[in-house]
């Protein structure tokens, strides 16, 4: 399971994860950003800047409480910051107090272990064999000289982190079969946790603070009495920027020159002038974050002022303890840690292939490579390179889609057979499309004009007063011989937009229908009227036939009675 893990709901595609990661090591398709493992560096920073909350840790709490439930001895290594982390008043031994009455075996400090790596420090700055001397409690260094710069591997002091040889030196005090848990403000310290072998789970400060107040355990309560602090204090100083290099005797580092770098960004900056401009001679520490650990992302719920964390960590480390020495710091184990080249491989672009993205996304000239930096990365080029290697899509570039969406509107408004006009407030015109310039012969010295100038408006001044909307009035244009159904809606930007539909042809096809219906009319009457006269005639011709035969049947009759005498 990936220790970054997205809430996908709640992406919404803004990119600024992307813009923040700086080794941009997030790839978004299907419109969800996704974290890339293999490239990835684990400084936190997207979960700190995601402002839908999309982002979220794995957390170990529950993989604690079940050691626990199951009866093991639970350890636990407190990082220094715990100082700048926890309520204002809590102290080492009120910590230890609450997290024993959740369960834990017993509590001691990861300085403890700072120290023994320190003392390594020291002993390869006395040496000087190493260009440069990069040291760090930081697993996203590590990860960052790892994956990105392994040519740089020989100048990272081969030390583990101070969780880890504290871990070395709990197991050594207090058997094998332990259970270490490391309690820190740092993300990446998860990863370091899975590969160390000595680290079972790591608990964030959120993560403990939410679980005690869950318990309802206060961690600034009643002090646990055999509460064991470390006695050799100044290593509690490695959370703030220097703090390494303040443990480190200076007549031990002369040959060397002394820098202090926190912040993934200047981190890797300074690692791109070591390795392009081959400098030497510096011993270097390094925190991905900024203000170094009491900066990490941890800290985030309980967020103290750098300068006020950083008084309370050197207060912290003046702290004079003239009691029992802990258990793990009486012990001495292997101080050494191997790093490896894990740097992933990947398909890079020809020059004309990231010219030919950059073109289908309207980038043809450098007056059109804005490096606007909307779609998450610094430059046009990074993108397309991005776009080539599957990281990123075409549709990132706001810029791009902007233009695209403004022509398509454009390409409808202008091939639309309604003419669409736009009003202020005072009814004077402010654009036109190409319908409506036909219509009404506009050009662009009509702009600013009023519309009444061109078409028959009476309803504007009940428009004007009840914001009520005029919908399909049929009239002639004021100047030309052009019938229209006009409506005019008022619009949210407190202007007009007036809606012309030409019913010119309609009206002429409508008067020819009038025309043919009354020749109609006048061709049936006229028919009617004939046939009524040929019936007449008919009824005429008929009546004197039907008189002449009467006449003649009844003289035939006559004849026939008189027996055919005269």
């Amino acid at each position: 399971m990936s220790i970054i893990q997205l809430k996908e709901a709640n992406c919404k595609n803004c990119y600024k994860c992307i813009r923040h990661c700086d080794v941009k090591s997030i790839t978004f398709h299907d419109d969800q950003a996704h974290i890339l493992e293999d490239e990835c560096v684990l400084c936190g920073k997207c979960t700190l800047i995601c402002p839908q909350n999309a982002k979220q840790i794995e957390s170990d709490v529950q993989k604690v409480c079940s050691m626990i439930d199951r009866g093991e001895k639970v350890y636990a290594s407190v990082a220094p910051s715990f100082i700048a982390a926890l309520p204002e008043g809590a102290t080492f031994a009120s910590l230890s107090s609450a997290m024993k009455r959740l369960g834990f075996a017993g509590i001691e400090e990861t300085a403890i272990g700072a120290t023994a790596v320190s003392e390594e420090y020291a002993a390869l700055a006395e040496k000087g064999e190493m260009p440069n001397l990069i040291t760090t409690c930081c697993p996203t260094v590590n990860l960052l000289v790892e994956k990105y710069f392994p040519d740089l591997l020989d100048q990272l002091a081969p030390v583990p982190s101070p969780a880890v040889a504290h871990a070395r030196m709990l197991r050594q005090a207090h058997g094998d079969d332990i259970r270490v848990v490391f309690v820190g403000p740092c993300i990446s310290k998860k990863y370091e946790a899975q590969h160390s072998g000595v680290i079972d789970a790591v608990l964030m400060y959120d993560e403990l603070r939410e679980w005690l107040r869950r318990e309802g355990v206060a961690a600034g309560g009643a002090e646990d009495p055999a509460a064991l602090e470390m006695h050799h204090t100044i290593s509690r100083v490695y959370p703030v920027p220097g703090g390494i290099l303040k443990t480190i005797p200076s007549e031990k580092r002369t040959r060397y020159k002394s820098v202090a770098v926190d912040g993934l960004d200047r981190c890797i900056q300074t690692l791109k002038d070591i390795r392009e401009h081959h400098i030497t001679g510096y011993i270097l520490e390094m925190s991905s974050c900024v203000d170094s650990c009491v900066g990490g992302p941890g800290m985030k719920e309980h967020s103290t002022p750098f300068l006020m964390s950083k008084d309370a960590v050197y207060t912290f480390s003046r702290k004079d303890n003239g009691g029992e020495m802990p258990p793990s710091e009486k012990v001495q184990v292997s101080m050494s840690a191997t790093y490896r080249d894990a740097q992933l491989k990947k398909d890079m672009p020809t020059e004309e292939e990231i010219r030919q993205i950059l073109r289908s996304i309207g980038k043809n000239t450098d007056a059109d490579m804005l490096n606007c930096g909307a779609c998450g990365y610094n430059t046009c080029r990074e993108k397309a390179i991005a776009v080539y290697q599957g990281k990123a899509n075409l549709k990132m570039c706001l810029p791009y889609m902007r233009q695209r969406a403004e022509s398509m509107s454009n390409t409808i408004l202008d091939n639309t057979p309604n003419g669409l006009i736009t009003l202020d407030r005072r009814f004077n015109i402010l654009k036109f499309n190409r319908a409506a310039a036909d219509m009404l012969n506009l050009d662009n010295q009509c702009i600013g004009m009023n519309i009444e100038a061109f078409l028959v408006m009476d309803e504007l001044e009940t428009i004007a007063r009840t914001g009520r909307n005029v919908m399909g009035v049929r009239r002639k244009t004021a100047i030309y011989d052009v019938m229209v159904e006009q409506s005019i809606v008022s619009m949210p930007d407190h202007g007009y937009l007036v809606v012309l539909k030409d019913i010119s042809a309609e009206e002429e096809s409508m008067r020819e229908m009038d025309k043919m219906r009354e020749e109609t009319i006048a061709t049936a009457q006229a028919v009617i009227d004939k046939q009524m006269r040929v019936a007449q005639e008919i009824a005429s011709l008929l009546g004197e036939t039907t008189g002449e035969t009467k006449a003649a049947l009844l003289k035939l009759k006559d004849s026939v009675g008189k027996g055919g005498r005269p």
